[in-house]
């Protein structure tokens, strides 16, 4: 399976790297896994979920099953830190 993570913003230069694609020997893999397997962006972004917008394919998870959302092949997972405006 192939999935691909992009971060955006002010992410991507706390990370330094703006998209990794994994190819993993499973069928089956839901987000809260996925991002373990990433251990900079777990310790930002898993202890502080809500404040993120993340989208599977383009869908927010928070209309998915949020954490224990299940990622296909080729799924891409875009990540958006908090932003502020004005």
């Amino acid at each position: 399976m192939r999935i691909a993570v992009r971060v955006y913003m002010d992410l991507t230069k706390k990370l330094g790297w703006s998209e990794k694609v994994f190819v993993l020997d499973r069928e089956k893999v839901n987000l809260k896994e996925l991002l373990s397997l990433l251990e900079d962006l777990k310790s930002v972004v898993l202890s502080n979920l809500d404040d993120y917008m993340v989208l599977v394919n383009g869908v927010n998870i928070k209309l998915l099953k949020g954490i224990e959302t299940e990622i296909c092949s080729d799924s891409t997972i875009d990540i958006f830190p908090p932003a502020a405006g004005g």
